[in-house]
């Protein structure tokens, strides 16, 4: 009987030591061949070497139980490199039989099971950045020499050059795609959808004050949890309760300050559907020119109006389709990652992510 093992990981990108990117915007999304040179010149990526199989790969390992894994990645990088990262855009999945691990045939091990690794772009956290999303992520593990007796810092040319494996290398060229997309300057707008309320039946009050049920603030609490791995700087939310709640845990836990807007309630939209519009454009070009990753919390209402203007920003209509068009939209306490990059045009989403908690 077959079997997969699911891991995950990432390519640490940062910028060289005495470099500048050259600026990423002049008029198309995308950079041409000698705009991505450059850039890909002025960079480093992370690799690490594993005694026990003689490699050099990149960091990653397997998914823990009651663990997404976008915490896998991001636990696994600072179990192996020592540094904390923020993860971006998806760069792709690559699977192979387990018995092959390290590019040798494995013996005990079965030739049915399969391992499959999801890999993201990912960014080094400054030491504030850590401490913010510390609480709401949990610990991480110093570097275990036994796993990984060596970490290098190197050019991306050199990289293709010292990677053992092939599929590392394929995980490479989904990273220089990226790179063309312009995604070493994209800002994560993580978007909300409030976690479960108290029905609108059975609550006395006012609407605005309708709060979260138990399991609501459950899994708003899960929520952070996954938020910690994109390290978002800025939290924006309805100023109603239900909203302000889901995403309370980790403006706690963070010290990042809660910003309530009217702007994005079910009553603005009930009155103008553009208010909310515009109060999202705001918040994009806000996010991006101040380099902010944002977390956005609304109602269900708001999505059919705010996802079609998100899906004229996206770079294909394949693209565009992972946002929903049929209500619910999504689920409560659940959310979509946006990778928004600037242009000379506007914004231009590069990637879509769905994000789940997980409650245990």
């Amino acid at each position: 009987m077959s079997k997969t093992i699911e891991a995950a990981g990432a390519i640490l990108v940062r910028v060289r030591s005495g470099c500048l990117p050259p600026s990423d915007r002049h008029s198309a999304t995308a950079l041409d061949d000698e705009e991505l040179h450059a850039l890909s010149d002025s960079l480093e990526v992370c690799l690490v070497h594993r005694p026990k199989y003689d490699d050099w790969s990149w960091p990653k390992g397997k998914q823990e139980q009651n663990e997404s894994l976008f915490r896998t990645a991001v636990r696994e990088v600072g179990e192996e490199t020592g540094t904390p990262a923020r993860l971006g855009p998806f760069l792709t999945t690559v699977e192979y039989p387990l018995n092959e691990e390290g590019g040798r045939k494995r013996k005990g091990v079965s030739g049915s099971t399969t391992k499959r690794v999801s890999f993201w772009m990912a960014t080094p956290l400054s030491a504030l950045q850590e401490q913010q999303r510390h609480v709401a992520f949990g610990p991480v593990h110093e570097p275990d020499v036994s796993e990984i007796n060596d970490i290098r810092w190197t050019s991306i040319q050199q990289a293709r050059r010292m990677l053992t494996h092939s599929t590392d290398r394929t995980v490479l060229d989904a990273l220089v795609a990226r790179l063309r997309e312009s995604a070493l300057g994209a800002i994560s707008l993580i978007i909300v959808r409030h976690g479960k309320a108290e029905s609108r039946k059975s609550w006395i009050g006012t609407d605005d004050v309708r709060p979260l049920t138990p399991q609501g603030a459950a899994a708003s609490y899960a929520l952070s949890r996954e938020l910690a791995c994109f390290a978002p700087s800025q939290i924006i939310s309805s100023s109603w309760t239900r909203c302000a709640d889901t995403v309370l845990p980790y403006a706690l836990q963070s010290g990042i300050p809660l910003e309530r807007s009217d702007d994005f309630t079910e009553q603005a939209y009930e009155t103008s559907h553009q208010t909310v519009l515009d109060a999202l454009d705001s918040c994009i070009m806000s996010a991006l020119r101040e380099s902010r990753h944002t977390v956005l919390c609304t109602h269900r209402p708001l999505f059919e109006s705010i996802f079609e203007e998100l899906r004229g920003m996206c770079t294909s209509s394949g693209l565009a389709k992972r946002l929903p068009k049929a209500s619910p939209f999504m689920q409560t306490a659940h959310a979509l990652t946006l990778s928004v990059v600037d242009s000379a045009d506007g914004p231009v989403i590069i990637d879509i992510q769905k994000v789940a908690p997980i409650v245990y």
